[in-house]
């Protein structure tokens, strides 16, 4: 019999890589989804829509508990709310309700279960770090900044002293910022990927490019290979957090640059700086500190900083 894995969020760019790589390993994926219409276009892109089980879920104990009797092998939480903006104005259930709720779920199913414990990984963020000058690490300073950035934090704390109060295989990967062909268009990589997409076919369009602040700095991955990272840890028999980044980082000014040099275009004249855009709590920088992800698993991420806008043309 095929081993399972569940993962909430598996509309998403990350959940739709990951069940992809697990589906070729082998193994037998479900996952959760509360995305609207169109939930599934991610596992479509992919071809793997057919092969996946989905459940769509109000969020309901009795449902999630239901869920978890399935005898899962691992479990992601790779869901809950993806834009830092967004937390200001849904506080309560997109980015506490959703994912803190259904975390206490999980974690005390696996506490109370009696023989095998499921190996469960919460997808956390770098913005639990907020703004710092150095490169971030495990062990670094939490000092979240927004709504969306506490929420994971908190989170992270949790698992943390349910694994070591408990003795249960928990554990959290914190993420830095990393895109695809499968993240949302209102994503400002593959907003300005699009952009020029529709320049190219309508050569006199007077349309401008409206943008926030291009002059953050960020370390910016590509989610295939972040979720291939995620795989090889999980299938690994250390239970630890981890950090995932590049370990480099750039301004974002210079990736829109290098996108319209693609096109033999000088960004300056097709984008327009929207003073609506700016976010006041935008952290300036963040770049990780990847020494531990290397040291126990020889990983270096192939794109980065130099590059990462060719995973957009693959």
């Amino acid at each position: 019999m095929k081993k399972k894995i569940l993962i909430f969020g598996i509309s998403g760019q990350d959940g739709s890589y990951l069940a992809n790589i697990y589906l070729n390993k082998g193994f037998d994926v479900h996952g959760v989804s509360r995305l609207g219409k169109n939930w599934s276009k991610n596992l479509h892109k992919l071809n793997i829509n057919k092969k996946v089980k989905v459940f769509k879920l109000k969020n309901k104990p009795f449902e999630i508990h239901n869920l978890l009797k399935n005898n899962y092998f691992n479990i992601f939480f790779l869901g809950g709310q993806t834009k830092v903006s967004s937390s200001f104005s849904s506080l309560e259930y997109e980015t506490y309700d959703s994912q803190i709720f259904i975390l206490k779920e999980i974690l005390e199913f696996i506490r109370l279960q009696k023989k095998f414990k499921t190996k469960f990984l919460f997808g956390c963020s770098s913005e639990i770090f907020g703004y710092q000058k150095t490169k971030l690490s495990e062990t670094s300073n939490k000092n979240p900044i927004s709504p969306y950035g506490l929420s994971k934090l908190i989170c992270y704390e949790i698992i943390k002293s349910y694994r070591e109060m408990f003795n249960i295989p928990v554990f959290s990967l914190i993420y830095f910022n990393h895109e695809s062909n499968l993240r949302e268009n209102s994503f400002v990589l593959k907003k300005t990927k699009n952009f020029l997409e529709h320049l190219r076919l309508r050569k006199n369009s007077q349309y401008k490019l409206k943008l926030g602040n291009i002059d953050i700095l960020r370390d910016w991955g590509y989610s295939k290979e972040y979720m291939e990272i995620t795989y090889k840890i999980m299938t690994s028999k250390i239970i630890e957090d981890f950090v995932i980044g590049t370990g480099k980082t750039v301004k974002l000014r210079k990736l829109i640059d290098l996108f319209f040099k693609k096109y033999n275009l000088n960004y300056k004249n097709y984008i327009t700086l929207d003073k609506k855009l700016f976010r006041k709590f935008d952290i300036k920088s963040n770049y990780a500190n990847i020494n531990k992800l290397k040291k126990k698993f020889k990983i270096k991420p192939k794109y980065g900083s130099n590059n990462i806008i060719d995973i957009f043309y693959e």
